[in-house]
């Protein structure tokens, strides 16, 4: 069996989701109408539908394999929750995608980078976790920024990057790893304790 990859869409973004073809895809809320006009299906639905007109519901049920009614009152946010089922997948990867205006919900979206190793993206951002040790962190034209965030005191080592580091101690959600920049293809970021997120942005 191939293994499987998952894309959970929360939002209607501007991002081209042709990419993903391939991917077992989650819809959550308004992300479901960005997967019905680039794949006319969802695999799976997973939401409270509070965002979304009758009519769109309706549109989304009758392009979805499988619905997944959750309460308005539950413990987890939707997102979590498609999270949750994808890792019922043993997936390779799992990408969130998350457009939107509310801070708080951003930084559910950091927190699920932590605790569930999803890759996060929206239409300025580019986060996925680093592995302990060596990393080779990879240019990405579209990003001039590269930052490293910690929620708990963590080290990095830091080169061939504009500015570079060794030993550099990132207390939780310190600021003094950020606005990076790349001088070549690549760049290296060697984590020598704690958990490390490295965020892309425009």
């Amino acid at each position: 069996m191939k293994p499987t990859k998952v894309l959970i869409v929360c939002s209607e973004t501007n991002l081209d989701l042709n990419q993903y073809h391939d991917y077992y895809k989650i819809g959550v809320e308004r992300g479901c109408l960005d997967l019905i006009r680039t794949f006319n299906q969802i695999d799976l639905v997973c939401c409270d539908q509070d965002s979304l007109q009758d009519d769109e519901l309706a549109l989304i049920t009758s392009k979805a394999k499988v619905v997944l009614e959750i309460s308005q009152v539950k413990d987890y946010i939707d997102g979590e929750i498609a999270i949750q089922e994808a890792l019922k997948l043993q997936p390779i990867e799992i990408i969130l995608i998350a457009q939107g205006h509310r801070f708080d919900m951003q930084l559910s979206c950091l927190n699920f980078i932590y605790r569930y190793n999803v890759i996060f993206i929206n239409d300025h951002t580019y986060a996925y976790l680093l592995q302990p040790g060596m990393n080779e962190v990879i240019r990405k034209p579209e990003y001039r920024y590269f930052s490293l965030f910690a929620l708990q005191t963590a080290a990095v080592t830091i080169t061939n990057l504009k500015y570079n580091v060794e030993d550099l101690p990132l207390v939780g959600l310190s600021a003094n790893a950020i606005s990076n920049e790349f001088v070549s293809a690549t760049g290296n970021v060697n984590v020598l304790s704690g958990q490390v997120v490295a965020i892309y942005s425009k």
